[in-house]
């Protein structure tokens, strides 16, 4: 199963985001997130065995133990992989106290153990709005960003990181919950 790992999202911090996505231009061009597919990746793992999700999710586990809570919003609009060329629109995560990248340090060389390589480019976090393949989608999603007011959210608690199956169906990916696994101070009893 496609599976990846995530920080969900509050409901007051989906607000903001939600009355952006309507407000966007419907195009064939521009595959737009839904309401339900709005997170934050911190990994992405990609195809899991059955056999290979206990560990995968002790793996989450650990790495969320040396994590303490910490504080995100949302701010700004940016793409990848450049803005001459967009083909994917995102919205940044101001993390003051880098608790997206400390759980990524502490999660690669665990899952690298497990045989899922990590990624050869910068984590940089973010939302994804919505992705395009071809020039015209690149277009919109410039005239987008040009126009675009961005977000602006309340802060939210991190607190616990979820590991997601991702199922790629016709009506686009649905994604569901396999585990929910508490950041440091949420643990023990």
């Amino acid at each position: 199963m496609r599976t990846f790992i995530a920080v969900e999202l509050t409901s007051e911090l989906r607000k903001p985001l939600v009355a952006l996505l309507r407000a966007l231009p419907r195009t064939r061009e521009v595959k737009w997130c839904t309401e339900q597919q709005l997170h934050v990746t911190l990994k992405f793992l990609g195809e899991v065995s059955d056999a290979q999700i206990a560990r995968v999710c002790a793996a989450a586990a650990a790495a969320s133990a040396a994590i303490t809570p910490f504080r995100m919003r949302v701010r700004g609009l940016g793409c990848f992989p450049s803005p001459r060329n967009p083909r994917v629109l995102w919205c940044g995560v101001e993390d003051p106290t880098g608790g997206c990248q400390q759980w990524v340090r502490q999660a690669d060389p665990l899952f690298d153990e497990l045989g899922f390589k990590p990624e050869g480019r910068a984590f940089t976090p973010h939302i994804t709005l919505g992705r395009s393949r071809s020039a015209a989608g690149s277009a919109v999603m410039r005239e987008v960003m040009e126009a675009a007011e961005p977000p602006r959210t309340p802060e939210m608690l991190v607190d616990h990181v979820v590991v997601f199956e991702s199922r790629l169906l016709p009506g686009g990916a649905q994604y569901y919950p396999l585990a929910t696994v508490p950041l440091a101070a949420q643990q023990g009893g």
